[in-house]
């Protein structure tokens, strides 16, 4: 079976893969399939190693288990690569007919996807296709609603739109607001969003993305850590982090900030420090590792100590 998800809201498409990771987890579970690590599993991402993809697609998807298990793999941003190779990848999952396999799941999950390429048409012939969109207001403030719904608390209009004004259409930072706000108070006023919610990105948060583009990691971790002693939850810091790279990817493409100009100047100045494929692979990173904690795979605090040490 194969599952092709794709889109700027790359937060509604990650939570569809862990949906679906989750349910071929209880699957395997529930016919006494699971080995140790409950099935066989595969993270492919394109942009990490282009040359082996094919091989290693090719691995996962003929790889015999000795527990006889089900398999899924995950291949992501594959439309970052070449055309021929994409067209190899097409090949291959036709001679295995992969559409049709009930004991391998294939997910591809990409942010951008090449509309007009041959492997684009066959994913959405052959596999179960989702785009993402960025979400209108309307069905931002449904999506918020639903969120807030998720923890038996409720929100008035007025908070909702403070809310809203606030956080933007980031639905990243926006889960980790309505977790803060549903855990103060399970009846969200316009008081609470204005206490609890930062308008714009936290300073302190652009001291510590510009350690990292110094290299100077022992200030980056230090000031994670500082953080963390003052009560911010690290998957709160996570989110932070990662819009702020999103917000430098977006001024190395050219895109347009929608934020306030101090801080759209203060962000312009700070992607000086990173080329785009440093910021690229931060942000892939950081995906991983919300992916991973999320599973139950990492500790996000851990994860993302190893990770600054590492970069």
């Amino acid at each position: 079976m194969i599952y092709f998800l794709y889109g700027q809201d790359t937060y509604r498409s990650r939570e569809e893969m862990r949906k679906i990771v989750e349910e071929n987890k209880k699957a395997c579970l529930a016919g006494r399939q699971a080995n140790s690590d409950w099935l066989d599993f595969a993270r492919i991402d394109a942009k990490e190693g282009e040359a082996e993809i094919l091989e290693k697609i090719h691995q996962s998807v003929n790889t015999i288990s000795m527990f006889n298990s089900k398999k899924l793999v995950i291949v992501e941003n594959v439309f970052s690569l070449d055309e021929e190779i994409q067209e190899r990848i097409q090949k291959l999952l036709e001679s295995k007919n992969a559409g049709k396999d009930q004991d391998t799941t294939i997910i591809f999950w990409n942010e951008e996807a090449k509309k007009g390429s041959k492997l684009f048409k066959y994913l959405t012939e052959k596999a179960k296709t989702k785009e993402f969109g960025p979400l209108n207001k309307a069905n931002l403030k449904n999506w918020v609603k639903e969120h807030i719904d998720a923890y038996e608390a409720a929100i008035n209009n007025q908070a909702l739109e403070m809310l809203i004004e606030n956080v933007g259409s980031d639905l990243w930072k926006m889960a980790n607001e309505i977790d803060k706000l549903a855990n103060y108070s399970k009846k969200i006023k316009i008081e609470d969003v204005e206490l609890l919610i930062r308008p714009e990105i936290d300073l302190n948060i652009f001291e510590m993305v510009d350690a990292i583009g110094y290299k100077n990691k022992s200030k980056a971790i230090k000031l994670f850590n500082q953080h963390l002693e003052q009560g911010d939850n690290e998957l709160y810091l996570l989110s932070m982090f990662a819009y702020q790279i999103r917000n430098l990817i977006k001024v190395k493409s050219g895109g347009k900030l929608e934020m306030s100009p101090f801080v759209a100047q203060k962000t312009k100045q700070q992607a000086k420090s990173f080329n785009m494929e440093e910021l690229k692979k931060i942000y892939r990173g950081l995906m991983t590792i919300d992916f991973d904690s999320k599973i139950g795979k990492a500790d996000a605090k851990t994860a993302l100590e190893l990770f600054m040490i590492n970069l």
